[in-house]
C-alpha cells in the first residue's frame, strides 16, 4: 500500500533487493546464533524479507512480466486459501512419513499457489462461489 501511495517507482531495484535479502540471511544466521528473541529484531527482520522480496520481484517484472501478470490476477484467492491447502499438505506429508524439510517447503509452496488458483478457476464458473473471492463485483453500489 505504501509503495502505490507514496508513488515509488521500484524498476531497475534488482540489485538493491539482493543485498537486502543477503542482509537478511547474514542478520537472520546472527540472530539464530546468538539467541536474540526481542520482538522488535523480529519485526525489523519481517520488515527487511519483505522489502528484499518486493524489490527483487521489481528488478525481474521484466523477465517474468506474463507469470506475474498471471500471479497477480489471482492475488486475493492464494491470500484467502493458501492455508487452506498447504495445511493439509503438511498434514499429509507427515502421516505418509515424509519429514524432509525441502519437500515440505518445495510441495507447501507450490500447493500454495496452484490450489488457490484452481480453485478460483473453478469458483469463477459459478456466480454465487465467485461471490466469496470478489463480492464488490456483486453488490451494487449505493450512494
Amino acid at each position: 500500500m505504501s509503495i502505490c501511495a507514496f508513488n515509488v517507482q521500484l524498476k531497475g531495484r534488482k540489485v538493491k533487493g539482493t543485498i537486502f535479502g543477503m542482509l537478511f540471511i547474514i542478520l537472520s544466521i546472527v540472530v539464530y546464533t546468538v539467541e536474540i528473541g526481542s520482538s522488535v529484531i523480529s519485526f525489523a527482520m519481517g520488515l527487511l524479507a519483505c522489502v528484499a522480496v518486493i524489490l527483487m520481484a521489481a528488478g525481474f517484472e521484466e523477465k517474468f512480466g506474463r507469470g506475474m501478470d498471471f500471479l497477480a490476477k489471482y492475488t486475493m484467492p492464494i491470500f484467502l486459501m493458501h492455508t487452506l491447502f498447504a495445511a493439509p499438505m503438511r498434514s499429509i506429508l507427515m502421516k505418509i512419513g515424509i519429514e524432509n524439510t525441502v519437500i515440505h517447503v518445495v510441495l507447501g509452496l507450490g500447493i500454495s499457489f496452484v490450489g488457490p488458483i484452481m480453485a478460483a478457476c473453478i469458483m469463477k464458473k459459478t456466480e454465487w462461489l465467485e461471490f466469496f473471492l470478489y463480492p464488490n463485483k456483486f453488490i451494487r453500489k449505493v450512494s
